[in-house]
C-alpha cells in the first residue's frame, strides 16, 4: 500500500541534445532526427536498465556498430541472471547447475571468439538471454542460483572452459559431442550417458499421428519428397538413437527417396504447421500444452498404417551434454548441483577461476535495425569520438541508415519544461485514506513527490520515475521516510519535475493530519452490488424456509 502510485503510467520520455540541441560535427540533422556516422553507444546511468522495444530490459550499455548490429556490455553475473534457459519454479540446485553450465559456456564462447562481433548471441544459436526482465518477472530462485555459483565454472584439464552443452530431454540417453557436432570434435568430458532420471520430461516420450491425407499433402510441399507423395512406406534405417540415421520414403508407383532424420524432422516442423495449424504442433504426453516442434528430435520410428502415418519419438534438442529435465529428475532425487554437474559432464566440478571475464559482450541477433530504447532513469547517447550526443530520458528511436543511425527522439522533448499545480483528488480529511495528488507535465521528465511539515522540514519523498507527458498522480500514507506514522499537523505536497536543462517545482498542497479520538467509530463500508445481491438471496431463502414450515404446521 505504501508503495501504491495511482494512475502512474511509467514510460520514457526525452530531452534535448545537449549544447544548445546543436547535433555534433558527425551527424546531420533532420528535422528532429540526428544522423550520426560510426558507432553508437547507449548507456544507462544510477544503474538504471535500458527497455529496448518494451520487449526486453538489460543492464549495462548498448553498442550499435556499422554493420547495423546490437551488442549489449553487461557484468557476467548480470548476464547470467538474464539468462532464460530453465524455469525458475524448478529445484533449486537444477538451477544452480543451469547456472554454472550457462557460465561455463559464455565463457567458452567468448574465450573461442565463437560468434561474429560479439562474445556470444542472445537466442538458440547460443543460449537465450532475455535480460534483467528475467528475475523482475517472477525469477527470484533463479537470481538466487546465480548468486549461490557466483563465479563457479566447469574447468578443463588444460585449465580452460568446457563447452557446457546442454539441452532440454535426452529421451533416456545423451550423445558424445562429435556424433552431433562433428565440427568441435570428441571431448572427454561430453559422452553419451544414460538418463533415466528425464522420465520426468513430458517430452521423454512423444507421438505425433498423421492421417495419411495429411502427410501426403506435406511431402507434396518438397522439392524431392513430392515424388512420393502419395506415401506407401516411410522405412528408418539406423537406430532410434543413431543421430546419422536415414529415412527411405517409398511412394504408391515404388519411388524410393531417402532423407535423413534431420532433413525429415526439419521439413516435416516447418511444413506442417503451415498447412495444419489447428492440427500441428500436436499435444505432448501431459495433454498441457503442445509439443515445441512438429517433430521435437531426430530420434523417433515412423509407421505407415492404412487410414495413417505416425511418429513415435523420445527427447527434445541435440542431446548433447546436461539434460535439463534430468538435471530436475536428479533435483528432485536429492542431488546437489556438484553431483549433476559430474554426471553429465565427466566427472567435472564446479570451481571459480581467474579466466572468467568480468564483462561479456551479447550480440543481441532477434533485434531487429530499427528500435526503440527508454530508461527509468537518464541515459547518455555516445557519438563514435565519445563525445556525448545526448543526455537522455525515455523513448528514442534508432534506425541503422548503413553508415551510421538514425537517432529520433520523441514529440516535445525540445519544449520548455512546464509543471502545473500539484491538485489533491483524493484524501486529506482522514488519516485512514491515503492522500493523493496529480499534476501534469508538458514534456518528459523525472517525477517525484516530496512531503514537508509546516517547518519546512523534509519528512517522505517518493519518486514516482520517468514519465511522458500528461496527468500523473502519485500517493501518500501519513507516513515518514523510515515509515513510522507523522505526527499530527499540517504538511505541503508538490511535485518537483526534472529534464537535461532544469529542475521545476508544482505549487503546493497543504493537508491537516487530525486523527480522531480511540473511541471514534470506524464508518462502516458500504456494501457492494455483489452484498446487496448475497443478502437479498438468504433472505428469500429463509422467507421460503418459513413458509414451508407454517404449511407443514397447517397440515
Amino acid at each position: 500500500m505504501r508503495d501504491l502510485v495511482v494512475g502512474l503510467v511509467a514510460l520514457a520520455a526525452v530531452t534535448a541534445p545537449i549544447l544548445a540541441n546543436q547535433p555534433p560535427a558527425s551527424a546531420e540533422a533532420d528535422g528532429g532526427a540526428v544522423t550520426l556516422t560510426g558507432e553508437v553507444r547507449i548507456e544507462a546511468l544510477d544503474g538504471a536498465v535500458l527497455d529496448i522495444d518494451d520487449a526486453r530490459t538489460v543492464h549495462g550499455s548498448l553498442r550499435l556498430d556499422t554493420a547495423g548490429r546490437i551488442v549489449n556490455d553487461v557484468a557476467m553475473e548480470e548476464y547470467v541472471a538474464g539468462v532464460a534457459e530453465m524455469p525458475s519454479r524448478w529445484p533449486l540446485e537444477a538451477l544452480k547447475a543451469q547456472a554454472v553450465a550457462a557460465r561455463t559456456y559464455a565463457w567458452w564462447s567468448a574465450e573461442h571468439a565463437a560468434h561474429d562481433a560479439a562474445d556470444i548471441c542472445a537466442t538458440t544459436a547460443c543460449q537465450v538471454y532475455a535480460g534483467a526482465g528475467v528475475v523482475a518477472d517472477d525469477g527470484d530462485r533463479w537470481a538466487e542460483a546465480v548468486a549461490a555459483t557466483r563465479g563457479e565454472v566447469l574447468v578443463t584439464d588444460d585449465g580452460g572452459p568446457a563447452l557446457a552443452r546442454y539441452f532440454s530431454t535426452s529421451g533416456g540417453r545423451t550423445y558424445d559431442n562429435q556424433e552431433v557436432f562433428p565440427a568441435t570434435g570428441p571431448r572427454p568430458y561430453l559422452v553419451g550417458i544414460d538418463d533415466p532420471y528425464d522420465e520426468v520430461s513430458p517430452y521423454h516420450r512423444w507421438q505425433v499421428r498423421f492421417t495419411r491425407e495429411e502427410f501426403d499433402e506435406v511431402l507434396g510441399a518438397g522439392e524431392r519428397l513430392a515424388a512420393v507423395s502419395p506415401v506407401a512406406d516411410v522405412r528408418r534405417v539406423g537406430a532410434v538413437d543413431d543421430h546419422h540415421a536415414t529415412i527411405v520414403v517409398t511412394g504408391g508407383d515404388g519411388v524410393e527417396v531417402e532423407v535423413t532424420a534431420l532433413e525429415l524432422r526439419d521439413f516435416v516442423s516447418r511444413v506442417a504447421p503451415a498447412r495444419f495449424g489447428e492440427r500441428f504442433p500436436s499435444r505432448r504426453s501431459d495433454g498441457l500444452r503442445r509439443l515445441p516442434t512438429t517433430l521435437p528430435s531426430t530420434r523417433y520410428a515412423v509407421e505407415v498404417t492404412g487410414d495413417e502415418v505416425v511418429f513415435d519419438g523420445q527427447g527434445w534438442g541435440h542431446g548433447v551434454g546436461m539434460g535439463q529435465y534430468g538435471a530436475r529428475g536428479r533435483a528432485l532425487e536429492g542431488h546437489d548441483h556438484t553431483e549433476i554437474l559430474a554426471a553429465y559432464y565427466r566427472g567435472l566440478q564446479p570451481t571459480t577461476h581467474d579466466g572468467v571475464p568480468e564483462r561479456i559482450d551479447v550480440h543481441l541477433d532477434d533485434v531487429g535495425r530499427e528500435f526503440t530504447v527508454r530508461a527509468d532513469a537518464p541515459f547518455t547517447i555516445t557519438d563514435a569520438d565519445g563525445e556525448v550526443t545526448a543526455s537522455a530520458l525515455g523513448r528514442w528511436r534508432f534506425a541503422h541508415t548503413g553508415a551510421g543511425w538514425q537517432l529520433t527522439p520523441p514529440d516535445g522533448h525540445d519544449a520548455e519544461l512546464d509543471l502545473g499545480p500539484t491538485r489533491l483528488i483524493h484524501g486529506g480529511d482522514d488519516p485512514r485514506t491515503p492522500v493523493v495528488v496529480e499534476v501534469a507535465v508538458n514534456k518528459p521528465a523525472e517525477l517525484t513527490l516530496q512531503v514537508t511539515d509546516a517547518d519546512g522540514a523534509e519528512v517522505f519523498t517518493r519518486r514516482v520515475g520517468v514519465v511522458d507527458p500528461g496527468e500523473h498522480a502519485a500517493s501518500w500514507e501519513y507516513v515518514d521516510h523510515d515509515g513510522d506514522e507523522v505526527a499530527d499537523g499540517t504538511y505541503h505536497l508538490t511535485f518537483q519535475a526534472r529534464d537535461a536543462d532544469r529542475v521545476s517545482d508544482a505549487e503546493v498542497v497543504s493537508v491537516e493530519v487530525v486523527r480522531p479520538a480511540p473511541d471514534t467509530a470506524v464508518p462502516s463500508p458500504v456494501p457492494s452490488v455483489g452484498t446487496w445481491w448475497l443478502v437479498g438471496l438468504l433472505s428469500a431463502a429463509v422467507a421460503a424456509a418459513v413458509v414451508v414450515v407454517l404449511r407443514k404446521a397447517r397440515s
